[in-house]
């Protein structure tokens, strides 16, 4: 998934490409935060083991920079990444 950045240069605008190069699973784990559902629930959904979606999650954090739920969520959206 590729997202757009917007960045001020003076008083032109100009769009960059950001590639977070998330994997499909980490997308649709990232899909299911942004729905408000835990672990458990992430898990059941996906068919995987709570530790797997909590090593996922860990790699998306780190994909995007970020240090917790509320800041990937926020992330994700606004980069249209889910």
């Amino acid at each position: 998934h590729k997202a757009l950045k917007l960045i001020r240069l003076g008083t032109e605008v100009v769009e960059q490409n950001v590639d977070y190069n998330l994997t499909k699973r980490e997308t649709q784990i990232l899909e299911q935060l942004a729905s408000g559902r835990n672990y458990q629930e992430i898990a059941e959904n996906l068919f995987i083991s709570p530790s797997t979606v909590r090593k996922h999650i860990e790699n998306i954090y780190q994909k995007l920079q970020v240090h917790n739920k509320v800041e990937a969520v926020q992330l994700a959206l606004k980069n249209r990444l889910v």
